[in-house]
């Protein structure tokens, strides 16, 4: 006998028979499908969907930072059959913790472009994913290039960034998710950082007069360390003209919105030396590595540290 076991043939259904429960089964399937568009969730969210769609950022944002693949859209299905919310819905919120995360000093997932309106209940919910993930904090402010660069890090200059109102008057839970996370108190105690930023800025100003013909003043910008050099500042450099330029460097592995502070030495040179004072804004360490320039009296989101 065979060990096989031969699957038992199935008798064939009447044509008609067959050909009427064909057709009859396709409208239940349209309408079971329509149903279930109809049904996504409307209205408030609540702090259970909220802590999801944080959490899952979060989640994608650990891949991000280890430098591993991220598949937003595997995520964003999962997201939508767990909370019923539609799609738009849901990217709605990533952008607006993605925003909250720049607000802090955080590096944001870069398919959601920070959206500034932000409502306390997600602020709420940032901060609790945020605070049960220390780890995420430390791997944001040592990314792997800090490490892994052999030569300073290359600069891509922009124009300073348009704040929207909701970044340069945050609500006062916002405020308080800034105090509470410090993001200038923090870039500014984190002296790799720092250092890695000076080192760029400082070859990026070599390389800047050696390509205007100037390679005698190249030659001469250093780091603002040698006796009888004024406080406040941490390059010396020049203008292709001769005129020297007091740069101060300010690094941070978040977004271009991230807050920044001066030390009292740095904010009098701003207000005594408008004429040669500059400071360079460096942001997303991480990521591509911009930077845009500032000079007295631009505003920007600077505070006294």
């Amino acid at each position: 006998m065979s060990p096989f076991r031969k699957r038992p043939r199935r008798r064939p259904a009447p044509p008609s028979s067959s050909g009427q429960a064909l057709v009859a089964r396709r409208p239940r399937l349209r309408h079971r499908r329509a149903v279930s568009e109809e049904t996504h969730k409307t209205g408030d969210w609540s702090e259970a969907d909220l802590d999801l769609v944080t959490g899952d950022y979060f989640v994608m944002l650990a891949k991000q930072l280890a430098g591993q693949p991220v598949d937003p859209a595997s995520h964003q299905r999962a997201l939508r059959f767990v909370t019923g919310r539609p799609g738009g819905a849901i990217e709605f919120r990533q952008r607006n913790i993605s925003a909250a995360l720049t607000l802090i000093g955080i590096p944001i997932l870069k398919d959601f472009a920070p959206r500034w309106k932000l409502h306390d209940q997600l602020i709420d919910a940032v901060d609790r994913q945020l605070s049960s993930r220390p780890g995420l904090i430390a791997a944001a402010m040592r990314p792997p290039v800090l490490f892994t660069a052999r030569e300073p890090l290359h600069l891509v200059e922009g124009p300073p960034p348009v704040f929207d109102p909701d970044q340069l008057q945050p609500s006062p839970r916002a405020e308080q998710l800034i105090a509470r996370f410090d993001p200038a108190g923090r870039d500014h105690a984190n002296t790799l950082l720092a250092e890695a930023g000076r080192a760029a800025v400082l070859a990026f100003e070599q390389r800047r007069l050696r390509d205007h013909g100037r390679a005698d003043l190249a030659d001469q910008v250093r780091l603002a360390r040698a006796p009888g050099d004024m406080l406040g500042h941490d390059i010396l450099s020049f203008k292709p003209t001769g005129e020297e330029r007091l740069i101060v460097v300010k690094t941070t592995p978040g977004g271009v919105g991230t807050p920044m502070a001066l030390t009292d030495d740095e904010d009098a040179l701003w207000t005594t030396r408008p004429d040669i004072f500059r400071l360079y804004r460096l942001y997303d360490l991480g990521g591509d590595l911009r930077f845009y320039k500032l000079r007295p009296p631009q505003a920007a989101q600077v505070e006294a540290v």
